[in-house]
C-alpha cells in the first residue's frame, strides 16, 4: 500500500518514520526504548517497506514535548540546520578540549533553549544525549570495558547527522492537542508510548490517554499500531490484532533491559506475522 502520511504520536527519535523515508536510516542518537532495531519488523507488519516514503511522498507528524528531541527532529526536516548542527559537533572535536570537560561545560548550560531553532542548541543536545547513553550503557554493564564505543572527537554523530534523510514534517509538542480530520487511505498512526512499568520520559500518557489517541486516530481512518511490552487488552476486547516481534530485533539484544518482550496491538489484521518456532519433538511447551 501507500502511505500519504505517518503519524508518531510519541516520536522520539523517530527511528521508524527514518527507517520508511530511507532503507538503511537510524537516529544519529541512541535512546533507551528506540525501535531501530524493530523498524524493519514493524513496517512489514503494517505492509509497508523500509524506504517506501521517499517515493510516496509520506509526509510525517511527529508529537513530542520533550524540547530537545524536538531539535532532533527540527533538524531531520531542516537539512541546513543538521549541516549547521554537525560542523559544530565536528568543530568540538577538533578543539582539543577533553571530551568529560567538554560534557561538563555543554551540561553547564542548563536546558534546550526554545522555541527558537538554533544550530549550536542541536548540536548541544545531539552532544549530550550521544554522551550520557554511552556512558548509561557502560555503567550497566550493556557495553563492556573492551567495547566501549565512545564517539569521543564527535566524528560518527556529525556523521550521522548530517546524512539524517530530510523528511516533510509538521511538529507538535502535545498529540493530545491533535484533532485529526478524516484521513487519506493508506494514514498510518505508530504509537511508541512509555511501556506500563517503565521510565515515561517526557510524555505523560498513562493507559487511558493511550487508548483515547488510539481510537481517535483509528475513528479517523488510520492504521493504528501500538508497541508494548504486553498486548493491550482493552483494545483487543474491541477486537485489534496483536503481533509479537521479540524475536525480529537486528542488532545488539536487550540484555540487561527488565522489558524483554515486545507486542504491536494493530487495529487491523496484520500485514505480516513473524513465524512461530514449533515445538522441539513435538514434546509439551
Amino acid at each position: 500500500m501507500t502511505c500519504p502520511l505517518f503519524v508518531e504520536p510519541c516520536a522520539g527519535t523517530a527511528a521508524l518514520s527514518l527507517r520508511l523515508h530511507h532503507p538503511r536510516a537510524r537516529p544519529p542518537v541512541s535512546r533507551m526504548g528506540a525501535k531501530t532495531g524493530y523498524a524493519d519488523a514493524i513496517l512489514r507488519v503494517l505492509g509497508l517497506r523500509p524506504g517506501q516514503g521517499s517515493a510516496d511522498r509520506t509526509h510525517y507528524i511527529f508529537c513530542e514535548p520533550d524540547q530537545g528531541v524536538r531539535l532532533l527532529l527540527e533538524a531531520y526536516r531542516d537539512r541546513d540546520l543538521a549541516l549547521a548542527a554537525a560542523d559544530i559537533i565536528r568543530g568540538w572535536g577538533k578543539s582539543g578540549e577533553e571530551p568529560r570537560a567538554l560534557w561538563e561545560r555543554l551540561r553547564a548550560e542548563g536546558p534546550p533553549k526554545g522555541p527558537e531553532v538554533d544550530p549550536r542548541e542541536v548540536a548541544r543536545w545531539v552532544q549530550r544525549a550521544v554522551w550520557s547513553y554511552e556512558q548509561g550503557n557502560i555503567r550497566t554493564g550493556f557495553v563492556g570495558p573492551g567495547q566501549r564505543r565512545q564517539d569521543t572527537t564527535g566524528t560518527a554523530t556529525a556523521t550521522a547527522l548530517s546524512l539524517a534523510p530530510t523528511l516533510p514534517a509538521t511538529i507538535t509538542d502535545d498529540a493530545r492537542k491533535v484533532d485529526p480530520p478524516r484521513l487519506p487511505d493508506g494514514t498510518v498512526c505508530y504509537m511508541d508510548p512509555p511501556y506500563v512499568g517503565t521510565t515515561g520520559y517526557s510524555h505523560k500518557l498513562g493507559r487511558g490517554a493511550v487508548l483515547e489517541l488510539a481510537r481517535k486516530w483509528e475513528a479517523a481512518g488510520a492504521l493504528v499500531c501500538i508497541s508494548e511490552a504486553e498486548p493491550i487488552g482493552a483494545l483487543v476486547a474491541d477486537g485489534w490484532s496483536v503481533v509479537e516481534i521479540t524475536g525480529e530485533r537486528k542488532g545488539q539484544k536487550r540484555t540487561f533491559s527488565k522489558q524483554q518482550r515486545e507486542y504491536l496491538t494493530l487495529s487491523r489484521p496484520p500485514a505480516w506475522k513473524p513465524p512461530v518456532q514449533g515445538q522441539l519433538f513435538g514434546g509439551a511447551p
